[in-house]
């Protein structure tokens, strides 16, 4: 084996082919952002034509090569998604994430029993294992298609305040302003930028975050599938004798590993890792950059010049690679996932670097100055610390210009696209993708039912409680002695609590709510029907629903894993060599074809609802 490369120089043929794919992945996907707001599917086919698929320009070095590059770039978008997470709003919506990641998960097997065992005949462990390829996510698309969609909303809202603050605007856009003079122009315009509030991110929103939960949960039990796959291979095969006790460690593990992750990590947060980064402003001192009031790492550096953004940036780059380095390397040998552990490194640096909320003693003018001041201060100490500005700033260009289009390329290099083509295959591979985007679409559900189910599980407790406590009240009429009781302990109640003010509500706004919650549960038993507040309606969650199920559709990395282990058997099991695999060759040509336009057409769809509905995706409830 050489001990050193000798140094060559590369041959033309190669630098033109190498430079022009690279050249090309942010060409396409720019001129595709554009016409079909599908700019990932342009780099997946550019992974096809320049892959072995189609030409092999590309020699297998480097198609392996890239896939490295490309996973890297698909582990730091995820890293993103937790950095740029908002941790009050993923744990108060973790149960509608759960339901509808269990959507997006059962009727894709349900489905593909119905086609695949029932329509085309072929064995149920097939359509088993082609309903769970296709039952999880592309976390990485999810979230490069919200990235993308985020940008593309804060170009509209960036556009919409432009109009909004210059008055000559505001007075062509409204007629009645035309006749107005020029101050009382400039006062409507500021009234109107005043109205409309600047919207939450879509990252950050409730559909957001319900989004991307959703895809964890799907990655993290997709990968489960994947563990399990090779045992279902062992245990079908004749000359195994492997039984079925052998499939139950390679379930457990991963769950189990996930479950242990995902309580122990908050935990060593909150009682280790956020008392060291505080203790003493130590990580503050590192972390943001010198201020008139806080010098940079040691006083004397900060003498000599050190502390500005540059340094901080670099302290925090170092903390971001070590912790997602060492919470990647305990996720792999625990047996999840990476990308698992990659999202939940993101929520512990973005819950260790949140100063210290401010705290208001007494209701006084000086107290709320000095409160209003603090409250500033911990904002701009949010900023200086933030390691989401730090993650865009740094790593942000190499990730969008040369990682991610690697990524999605490198899913190219996987797909047997000549197969594909045969005509049995074409009709059937079209129509079980159609079932399957259709599969996930449904995760909308669960977000138009969401509105209603808000505003209608308050008046079902208070009918039931109502309804259970005239049951009591009966019950209790009916016991021996009561009368005599009640009689016995009224005169003491009212002894004990005289009529007096204080025991009345004071506040007219919450005597109005609960008359209306009454008033409303009273009417759940009649015939009179209940009025639903125009923002719990579901035809108001119609384009969140959209964006949910299309956000949902792209498969990716982890069904192409598992459609692979599935047809390629259990050679990474002990033992398992020479086994043959689940799917066929038919069967896994049918979860090709769709995956392949599953995520051509998710991204697609998604940029569509975007750009059509903009701000209305996260207004509302879905803020």
């Amino acid at each position: 084996m050489p001990t050193v490369l000798p140094y060559h120089e590369p041959t033309l043929i190669n630098l033109l082919i190498f430079s022009s794919f690279i050249y090309l992945l942010n060409i396409i996907r720019v001129g595709a952002d554009f016409l079909v707001h599908g700019g990932i599917v342009a780099e997946i086919a550019l992974g096809i034509v320049f892959g072995s698929p189609l030409t092999g320009l590309l020699h297998i070095d480097w198609e392996a090569t890239f896939t490295i590059f490309g996973y890297i770039g698909l582990v730091l978008v995820v890293f993103e998604g937790g950095l740029s997470s908002n941790l009050r709003m993923l744990f108060r919506n973790l149960p509608l994430s759960l339901v509808c990641a269990i959507t997006g998960i059962i009727l894709p097997i349900a489905l593909s029993f119905a086609s695949l065992y029932a329509g085309f005949g072929y064995r149920p462990l097939e359509a088993f294992a082609a309903g769970a390829a296709l039952s999880s996510d592309s976390l990485g698309t999810t979230l490069a298609a919200l990235n993308s969609a985020a940008k593309s909303s804060a170009t509209a809202i960036e556009r919409t305040n432009s109009v909004m603050s210059d008055p000559q605007a505001v007075a062509e856009s409204l007629p009645i302003a035309r006749t107005l003079s020029p101050t009382h122009r400039a006062d409507t315009s500021a009234t109107l930028t005043a109205l409309s509030p600047s919207p939450t991110s879509l990252k950050q929103s409730r559909i957001g975050t319900v989004l991307i939960s959703a895809a964890i949960i799907d990655d993290v039990l997709g990968l489960i599938v994947a563990a399990v796959m090779p045992a279902l291979a062992l245990v079908q095969s004749p000359t195994s004798n492997l039984g079925g006790d052998s499939i139950i460690w390679p379930v457990v593990r991963p769950l189990l590993s996930s479950i242990l992750m995902a309580c122990i990590s908050p935990i060593v947060c909150r009682f280790v890792l956020r008392p060291l980064f505080w203790y003493h402003g130590v990580g503050e001192r590192w972390c943001a950059p010198s201020r008139s009031d806080k010098p940079w790492s040691f006083t004397r550096l900060s003498e000599r010049g050190w502390g500005s953004i540059t340094h901080a940036d670099s302290v925090k780059l170092f903390l971001m690679v070590a912790m997602l380095s060492a919470m990647s390397t305990i996720a792999h040998y625990t047996g999840t996932s990476v990308l698992f552990g990659a999202y939940i490194t993101g929520l512990m640096l973005t819950y260790i670097a949140q100063p210290p909320a401010p705290s208001q003693c007494a209701d006084t003018d000086v107290t709320s100055y000095a409160y209003s001041e603090e409250k500033r201060s911990v904002e701009r100490r949010e900023i200086d610390l933030s390691f989401e500005a730090t993650f865009v700033r740094l790593v942000g260009p190499l990730q969008e210009y040369v990682l991610l289009p690697l990524f999605f390329a490198s899913i190219g290099f996987a797909i047997p696209f000549l197969d594909l083509w045969r005509p049995v295959m074409i009709w059937r591979g079209i129509v079980y993708s159609i079932l399957m985007c259709l599969a996930k679409l449904a995760v909308g559900v669960p977000i138009l039912l969401y509105g209603p189910y808000l505003h209608y599980s308050p008046l079902f407790w208070a009918a039931f409680r109502r309804r259970a406590s005239s049951s009591l009240s009966n019950v209790r009429a009916t016991l021996p002695f009561s009368s005599h009781r009640a009689d016995r302990t009224a005169p003491r109640d009212e002894e004990r609590f005289p009529r007096s003010s204080t025991l009345t509500v004071r506040d007219p706004g919450i005597q109005e709510k609960n008359h209306a919650i009454d008033a409303d549960a009273t009417s759940l038993g009649s015939n009179d029907p209940i009025r639903v507040p125009s923002t719990h309606r579901a035809a108001t969650s119609i384009p969140a629903a959209a964006f949910m199920g299309a956000a949902m559709v792209a498969r990716g990395e982890i069904g192409l894993l598992i459609a692979q282990l599935a047809r390629g058997g259990s050679e990474h099991a002990p033992g398992g060599s020479g086994v043959e695999g689940v799917l066929s060759e038919e069967p896994f040509l049918l979860c090709i074809w769709a995956i392949l336009l599953c995520t051509l057409v998710g991204p697609v769809a998604l940029g569509y609802f975007v750009r059509r509905w903009g701000p209305r995706l996260n207004s509302g409830i879905w803020a």
